[in-house]
Formats: structure tokens, C-alpha cells, sequence
């Protein structure tokens, strides 16, 4: 016979268990199971055919179809009521004219999976075996190192959602980056060192006007990346910490090791080459997608693809990190990060995902793109790129539950020597002169 106290003590549990249940975001019946081990047998899955055809549009009655091939942990955030996507056939993407001309070839992977001896102009690993040991990493670095990462003008409207749609928080923003190391040449001579450097300065909300964030990644991939930080109420930069990589990026739902699906330190992590998959992936969008779903969390009624990707896998070295493993899809072709998922040191469940979504440059021609809301930009300077440009993402904390969804109004951006010389100085980021 139970005591009093255990009585109580149960229905503190009980009571413990439904604030948890209340906590998760509501997915549908059957998907309750986000975790790792779930989306590994996904991906030890792959379907055999393909059963879904270009041209047609499809909706939640054609779950069955769309199942092998979105990833598994993401089937309670994108099958909704009213969900539509639109199926394109999948497509071929020539990277820029000229592309890897420039690269000498002497260059490698150290034991640690460091790239060394590349300088840019190329991909640096354009064939990639299965069964080669550094599989994983090498796919990375064509991601870190591919035509049009850099070198743009990015606007950007983000906006901060709760569950049910709750819009919390929305924040403006132009990130401006350029691409230093060209190959055989350095865009500013003296400056052999650098990779890239990138400017963020925000517009609004109030408390976040004109205040700018520059980060410079360095080719020596060992070597910590610089950044400073400018408020205008403090009147001078001051440095910012950029080893924080575990940090919320600007209170968003991802962190800063998150951007581009893995934005961190290669020799932090061991790294596992899961194969290759075919997946659904936003790939050649037409313009920014409207969001949809319960929440309004993820891309509705906008253009797929079926493509093929690497998929590879992260374990971070230290205990203190918040994954336990991240999953990354990237696009075989592209090398562009399409999916990732990452998930909580302590129960293995998912923690975060993201979705990219991209539009290949020559499709600017005879889709062109929407405008930001508060800046106007000729897009006819990214026809003849041969790239793929950013155009958005959602970022789903699946824990707090929350969602970061960004539309970016990216065009290509050529800097002269003296003009990149000038704008990433620090002493452009008080002036601001564009």
C-alpha cells in the first residue's frame, strides 16, 4: 500500500510530465521520435526509385512519396494541412567559367582533416570516394570553399517566431561579404593571410540600429578568426570573442557554429562519411518562399528538388559542447548545405535543425527576385555568375520551442582592390560609408 508522501510524490511526477509535454512543439501522430538513431536508419533507407514526378505539385496526400525522401527528423515540422510543394526536375548547375583553373593542385588534408596549401579559385576536393577515410571532411571543405560564398550584398528581413505563429521579434539587416583568397592572387595585396571578411549592420530593431558586426576567417584554418563589434552608443569597435562558437547568434535560434550547416573548426570534431542520399531540397527557388505550418516555421508552396548530397556527421571533441552529433546534407553538385540537424548532448533528441533555400544566379534572368522592403538593388549584376545565392533558411530550436525564418535578398557584389581596403577598415564601421 502507497504512503501519502509517495502519492504526492507521483503526482509531482505526473504533473512534471505534462509541463514537458506542454513544452514540445505539437507534432503529427507517429513523429514523436526526433532523435539520432532515428534519422541514421532513415538515411540507411534510401528508396530504390523515386515515385514522385517533375511538374506536378504535391500536397500531404502524397505523404508516402515524400517520406524517403525528406529526412526523417524533420516529417512533424513540414506535413501540415495545406502544405503544397512544387516538383522540378532535378537539374544541372555549371559552376562559374574558369572555376578551379587557378588551383596548383599540391594541396591536402593533414591528419587533423585541416585543409592545407589551398588558396582559393576552385573546389578543393571535386571528386570525392566513399570509402575514402576523409571523406567527411573533404565535403566540408568544398562547402567552406565554394563559388559564391562571398563576394555579395545580402539584405535581410529575419523574423523570431514562438509557437503558433507568435511573432516575437523582427530584426533588419544587410551582411556584405568578400572573398580575399582568389587562387593565384590575393584581392588585396599584403593580405595573403585572410579568406574573407564579412560586415553585418543592422537597421532595426531600435536597439540594434547601426550597430555592425565584422568577421574576418583566415586561410590558415588553425588560426582563430577576428572579430569586432560596434555599438553606436559605445562610439569605437571593441573585439569580440570569436571562439564562442557555441554562443546564439544575436538571440536567433541557431549558433554561431551553426551558419552554413558548419561554421566551426574542423579539428574540433570527429567526422564520419554516412554516403550519399537523395533528398528534397529548395534548390532553385523562384523567390522567397511564404512560410506555413502550425507555426509558421517552415517553406510553403515553394519549387523542390530531388538531389543527391553527401551526408556527414560530426561528433564535437568536448563534453562541453551542447550536440552530441550533427548530420549534414550537402548537394553533391552545389556544395551548398541543404538540410542539418543537430542534436542534445543529453538525450540524443533533436536540439536544432535548418533548411537552406537557394536560387541559382542565371535564374535572376527571367525570375527575378523580390526586393527588400526598405532597399532597392539591381539584380541583373548577378546574371552571368554561374552560382548559387543565398535567398533564406529556417532555423527550428526544437527544445525551447522556437523558430528563426530569414528571407535574404542576395546579389552578387564585386570589390576593387581599393574599395574592399576601404569598407572592411575599422574605421568605415564608425563612418559607414558603403
Amino acid at each position: 500500500m502507497f504512503s501519502s508522501s509517495h502519492v504526492r510524490a507521483a503526482r509531482r511526477l505526473a504533473s512534471a510530465m505534462l509541463m514537458v509535454a506542454a513544452a514540445t512543439p505539437a507534432l503529427a501522430a507517429g513523429e514523436g521520435d526526433t532523435g539520432y538513431l532515428a534519422l541514421r536508419e532513415w538515411i540507411e533507407n534510401a528508396p530504390s526509385e523515386i515515385a514522385l514526378k517533375a511538374g506536378t505539385t504535391v500536397t500531404t496526400a502524397d505523404r508516402q512519396a515524400l517520406e524517403p525522401l525528406i529526412p526523417r527528423t524533420a516529417w512533424g515540422y513540414y506535413f501540415f494541412d495545406g502544405m503544397e510543394m512544387e516538383i522540378a526536375g532535378t537539374a544541372h548547375y555549371p559552376k562559374p567559367p574558369g572555376w578551379g583553373e587557378g588551383v596548383k593542385g599540391d594541396h591536402h588534408l593533414d591528419d587533423q582533416g585541416v585543409l592545407r596549401g589551398f588558396s582559393g579559385g576552385g573546389t578543393p576536393f571535386p571528386n570525392i570516394a566513399a570509402d575514402d577515410p576523409q571523406a567527411a571532411q573533404k565535403a566540408i571543405w568544398n562547402m567552406l570553399w565554394r563559388p559564391g560564398e562571398h563576394d555579395y550584398d545580402m539584405p535581410m528581413v529575419t523574423w523570431l517566431r514562438s509557437e503558433n505563429g507568435k511573432l516575437d521579434r523582427k530584426l533588419e539587416y544587410i551582411s556584405t561579404s568578400a572573398n580575399f583568397a582568389l587562387g593565384e592572387r590575393c584581392l588585396v595585396p599584403g593580405y595573403e593571410e585572410v579568406k574573407s571578411k564579412r560586415v553585418m549592420e543592422f537597421r532595426s530593431p531600435r536597439d540594434m540600429a547601426g550597430a555592425k558586426d565584422m568577421q574576418i576567417t583566415y586561410v590558415d584554418h588553425t588560426r582563430e578568426n577576428s572579430g569586432w563589434l560596434y555599438m553606436p552608443a559605445q562610439r569605437k569597435p571593441r573585439r569580440t570573442l570569436a571562439s564562442e562558437r557555441t554562443s546564439e547568434l544575436m538571440g536567433m535560434d541557431m549558433i554561431r557554429e551553426d551558419l552554413d550547416g558548419f561554421g566551426g573548426k574542423v579539428f574540433e570534431n570527429n567526422w564520419t562519411y554516412l554516403g550519399r542520399r537523395k533528398v528534397l531540397a529548395t534548390i532553385n527557388v523562384k523567390d522567397n518562399p511564404e512560410v506555413g505550418g502550425p507555426h509558421l516555421w517552415v517553406p510553403n508552396k515553394a519549387r523542390w528538388e530531388v538531389r543527391e548530397a553527401h551526408v556527414v556527421m560530426t561528433e564535437p571533441k568536448s563534453p562541453g559542447h551542447p550536440y552530441s552529433h550533427r548530420i549534414i546534407f550537402i548537394d553533391a553538385e552545389a556544395d551548398f548545405t541543404l538540410w542539418m540537424f543537430a542534436f542534445d548532448r543529453e538525450d540524443d533528441q533533436l536540439l536544432r535543425m535548418s533548411q537552406h533555400w537557394l536560387k541559382y544566379s542565371e535564374g535572376y534572368d527571367d525570375e527575378p527576385p523580390q526586393q527588400a522592403p526598405y532597399v532597392k538593388q539591381d539584380y541583373a549584376k548577378s546574371v552571368g555568375h554561374q552560382v548559387f545565392l543565398h535567398v533564406g533558411e529556417t532555423d527550428i530550436n526544437a527544445k525551447k520551442p522556437h523558430a528563426t525564418i530569414t528571407h535574404c535578398f542576395t546579389n552578387k557584389r564585386m570589390f576593387s582592390q581599393a574599395r574592399a581596403q576601404q569598407f572592411y577598415s575599422l574605421r568605415n564601421m564608425i563612418s559607414g560609408r558603403r
